[in-house]
Formats: structure tokens, C-alpha cells, sequence
């Protein structure tokens, strides 16, 4: 039977594992170098005026397809991600391309096959924006000052093993590549879908398996990773202590499942860090700022929250409060009904391995692991 990993720990059968939130505002120490006015980062006026595109670009197709409106999370999501993926999202979608890793595919492709002048101008815009050279993306920095300045437990970032998310593979290679140019006697690891992985060895890449990182890795040969969250199920990296959300998908279960990467059995610290980064005064930032009032268990950094928060809900910080709250409730109803069915069958000192008076067969094992639930 499957257990919660707090349930687990609150038994004494797993060490508890806590998690350090950055940024903190509440911390006084500061990030030196880095321009973050509360949660978000401060950006630029070239992000300003591509972001405002994206909000044009996105209201004038709502006008004329009222279904499009999976277009706004879309765009608004990548655009957050990164300039690179902004970028290259709004390049796709001017020449009728649907942007990799999404889903309906099809749909996505009908739906920008027959653009206005509007909405092709809101498009150009963007790309325009961000790529001028005033455009400079302020999460590098604040990856790098991570990985390289900021010190926890006496060591920094990149010395305890970093493992950096993003949704997409964009925002992967645009940091897999810019850091291979600054860190240029670090290997560093791109774990994507099949055929996108590799390593960088200062600015030359090299396609390798995924499986060949895992070992890497394991093997602490490999301190840093650049992943998408598609590829990462499965991966077990409890040599790396700090982890980089380049991004936030508006999807907290998938925030646990990259938390869970590190913060699992095996794993050295007994407090790990987290970045979270998110640019000012965007829809990302409102997300963000709802969902940080509730990381207050650092234990169980995301027991307070949803699996998952609907696109509707973003409409104002209000009701994205109160749609959490009720979600919350109805969820912690059904947990504490799980827990009240099943608490008494764990026992912390059955069938434990060290006090065994006998070593078991092979026919012995094969009955017990044979026994119905």
C-alpha cells in the first residue's frame, strides 16, 4: 500500500527532510546582485512591451475564437518561462507551428492558421522585444549568483549538486548553454526527451543517453542537471541538495514531483534548498505569491496546497484564494479518512530486517511477496 511521505515520516520510518524557500523576503540577508523586489524578479522595458504583446496578442484572438482561451495560459506560461522560450514560442506561432511539448495539437494548429494583422503585429512585437541586446534575461543571473555565490550550510549551490526545472525544452537549452559558456570546466547535464539529451563540456555538446546521466550523477561525477519536467519521472537524484524552478507551472503536483527528484531516501542534507523564480508584475508572479502564503510547513512544503489550479481561478488573487482554500478542505476531508482507515496498520518495528533471528530462503520470499494485500 502506498503511503505519504509525511505519514511515513511521523512514524519514524523516514527521516524527515526539510526544505529551505528562496527568495525569501522575510530573510533580511538579502541576495546580492540579484533584482528581486518581493517574490519576482525585476525585468526590462524590452519584456514589458513583448509581455503587454502577449496579453494583445491573446485578448484580440479570445475576440474572435471565444474557445482560444488556452491560447492565454499558453503563451502568458512560456513567455514567463524564459525570453529565450517566449521567443521562440512567438517565432512558432507566427508560421502556423504548434510549440513543442504541448498537447491538441491539432487544435493548437487550426487555431493560429489564420491570423489577423493584429495579431500578427502583437506577434513580431514580441519577437522584436526580446531580441534586442538591452534584453538580457534576469534569471541567468540569479542562477548563476545561486549556483556559484550563495552559500547554505557552507557550501554553495553548484558544491552541494543542483538540479534545475523548466517546463520546456527551451528554457532547458538556453540554460544548459549559458552556463556551459560561464562555467566552462563544469559538466553539465540536459535531461530531456528522447534524442535532446546530452552534456555540455564547456560550449561543446555531446548527445548521451539518459540513462548514462542517471549513473553520472549517482557517481557524483555530474553536479548539475538542466531538466524538463516530461523527462523526469523516474529520475532519482538524492546526491544533489538544491534545486532551481526555472519556471512555475501552474500545476503544484508537478512542483512536488520536482521536489521529490531530491527530497527522497538516500538523500545527504537534512535541509534542502529551493529557488523558485518568477518575473515581476506578471500572471506567473500573482500565481506565485498566492501559492507562497502557504508554503509554511517545511516539511511538508506542499501539503497546503492543490494537485492543480484551473485556468478560471487566475482571475483575480481573491478567487484564486478562495477556489485553493475549497480545494484544500474537500482534499484534507478525504486524506484524514485514508489515515483514520489505515494509521494502525503501520507498525515501525514489524518485520524489521536487523532484528531477524533467521535468514529467509528463496522459497520463503517468493510466498511472502506471493501473499494478496
Amino acid at each position: 500500500m502506498l503511503r505519504r511521505r509525511k505519514t511515513l515520516e511521523e512514524a519514524g520510518l523516514l527521516e524527515p527532510t526539510a526544505v529551505a524557500v528562496h527568495p525569501d523576503p522575510n530573510s533580511g540577508a538579502g541576495y546580492p546582485g540579484v533584482g528581486f523586489d518581493g517574490l519576482g524578479l525585476l525585468t526590462n522595458h524590452p519584456f514589458d512591451l513583448a509581455y503587454q504583446a502577449a496579453e494583445g496578442f491573446t485578448a484580440a484572438l479570445q475576440k474572435r475564437k471565444p474557445g482560444a482561451g488556452f491560447m492565454r495560459t499558453l503563451l502568458l506560461q512560456r513567455i514567463c518561462s524564459s525570453f529565450a522560450s517566449g521567443r521562440s514560442t512567438a517565432e512558432r506561432l507566427l508560421h502556423g507551428a504548434v510549440p513543442e511539448e504541448e498537447e491538441d495539437g491539432a487544435l493548437l494548429a487550426a487555431t493560429v492558421t489564420d491570423l489577423t494583422s493584429v495579431e500578427i503585429g502583437s506577434l513580431r512585437t514580441i519577437i522584436e522585444e526580446l531580441s534586442r541586446p538591452e534584453a538580457r534575461d534576469p534569471k541567468l543571473g540569479a542562477v548563476k549568483y545561486f549556483l556559484t555565490e550563495h552559500r547554505t550550510d557552507g557550501k554553495t549551490w553548484l558544491e552541494h549538486g543542483c538540479i534545475v526545472f523548466s517546463q520546456y525544452y527551451d528554457t532547458v537549452l538556453w540554460v544548459a548553454s549559458e552556463l556551459a559558456a560561464i562555467l566552462r570546466n563544469e559538466s553539465i547535464a540536459v535531461y530531456a526527451g528522447a534524442g535532446k539529451s546530452g552534456i555540455f563540456r564547456g560550449e561543446s555538446f555531446a548527445s548521451v543517453e539518459r540513462e548514462s546521466i542517471k549513473k553520472a550523477v549517482k557517481n557524483r561525477d555530474i553536479r548539475l542537471v538542466i531538466a524538463t519536467d516530461a523527462a523526469c519521472e523516474g529520475l532519482n537524484l538524492q546526491t544533489l541538495g538544491t534545486l532551481i524552478n526555472v519556471d512555475l507551472p501552474w500545476n503544484p503536483s508537478r512542483l512536488e514531483q520536482r521536489l521529490g527528484r531530491i527530497k527522497r531516501f538516500g538523500q545527504a542534507r537534512r535541509t534542502v534548498d529551493m529557488l523558485n523564480l518568477v518575473y515581476h508584475d506578471t500572471q506567473d508572479e500573482l500565481v506565485y505569491r498566492t501559492i507562497s502564503r502557504r508554503l509554511k510547513d517545511k516539511f511538508d512544503i506542499f501539503g497546503g496546497l492543490p494537485d492543480t489550479i484551473e485556468d478560471e481561478w487566475i482571475e483575480s488573487v481573491e478567487k484564486l484564494d478562495a477556489m485553493m482554500d475549497q480545494f484544500i478542505h474537500l482534499r484534507q476531508k478525504a486524506r484524514d479518512a485514508f489515515e483514520l482507515r489505515y494509521k494502525e496498520t503501520i507498525d515501525a518495528d514489524k518485520n524489521r530486517w536487523e532484528l531477524c533471528s533467521r535468514v529467509l530462503a528463496r522459497k520463503d520470499v517468493i510466498e511472502k511477496l506471493s501473499e494478496a494485500w
